[in-house]
């Protein structure tokens, strides 16, 4: 793990100290991938996504949404000690293992219930809070917004998320297949504000760059992403 770690890295360090003033060079290329994934989404992911909401009782849909959050847990902790967050590593290492053990493998949020507040942590935070630059904003075909940084850093982990503990290979296949119809799902509720937005491209682009620079570099306490922003 820490040789792909230091892969990744390698990898990120020629991106130069002022690769953040253009934030979107590659406009011409990610404007079409954009539309191409929205046409995706539109004839595949939201109608199922709606109709998983639609059949399964809500219960369900909520534990099973618990449980993928508890398994990403597992990469907020190595991040939080990436990062040095003792108290935030801390936290969330408690939350893993109340919402684990109490809370049935994650179905049940008892952390949350106990003061136990839900993080996110990537390998593209902590390569920013290390200091790496994000360089050019990226959409890619399946994936979505990201950037120079972030896209290889996400593959990285992807690779260590639990489900890819699971065997054999179909059953691995199944649990990631609704892993992502629960997480386009838990999106349905803002359909209506993209759709109803003149230039969705430039509005998903500046809420990802500006969610991921808050997740990094903090924000004011006025500012709307703050809430769960970890830090």
């Amino acid at each position: 793990m820490l040789r792909r770690l230091l892969l990744v890295v390698g990898l990120l360090l020629w991106l130069p100290a002022h690769a953040d003033s253009d934030r979107d060079p590659w406009v011409a290329y990610n404007r079409p991938v954009f539309n191409f994934n929205m046409r995706l989404d539109r004839y595949v992911m939201k109608p199922v996504a709606t109709a998983y909401v639609d059949v399964v009782p809500g219960f369900a849909v909520s534990g099973i949404h618990n449980f993928f959050n508890n398994l990403g847990d597992v990469l907020v902790v190595l991040h939080d000690g990436l990062q040095a967050k003792g108290g935030q590593f801390g936290g969330d290492l408690l939350r893993l293992i109340v919402n684990t053990t109490f809370g049935v493998a994650g179905f049940i949020d008892v952390g949350s219930r106990v003061g136990l507040s839900k993080h996110q942590q990537d390998l593209g935070i902590t390569l920013g809070v290390w200091g790496v630059p994000s360089g050019p904003y990226v959409v890619l075909p399946f994936w979505g917004p990201s950037t120079l940084r972030d896209a290889p850093a996400g593959l990285f982990d992807l690779s260590l998320y639990p489900t890819y503990l699971i065997h054999p290979l179909s059953v691995q296949l199944a649990a990631d297949g609704l892993y992502y119809v629960d997480e386009r799902a838990a999106l349905l509720p803002l359909q209506g504000s993209l759709d109803s937005n003149g230039d969705p491209y430039s509005l998903v682009r500046e809420i990802y760059l500006q969610r991921r620079d808050v997740l990094i570099h903090g924000a004011p306490k006025s500012d709307p992403f703050t809430d769960d922003a970890g830090n």
